[in-house]
């Protein structure tokens, strides 16, 4: 990969965007957030599909705006 991944082991980005709904929470919602080169959140995806994420990903930066 040429960009790098977050990992979010103590949870505070799950909670900020809804992933979790408290601190201790065994299951958290999957979903993906895009950042720009200049930090801005360029796409929040709550609605993660685990059998077409990978080409959802390459279709949306295909065509950003979509």
């Amino acid at each position: 990969m040429n960009f790098p991944l977050l990992v979010d082991t103590q949870k505070n980005l799950a909670l900020l965007f809804g992933a979790a709904k408290k601190p201790d929470d065994k299951r958290l919602k999957r979903l993906t957030i895009i950042i720009d080169k200049e930090g801005k959140i360029v796409k929040i995806d709550k609605e993660v599909n685990p059998s077409t994420h990978g080409a959802d990903l390459v279709e949306f930066f295909k065509n950003p705006k979509t």
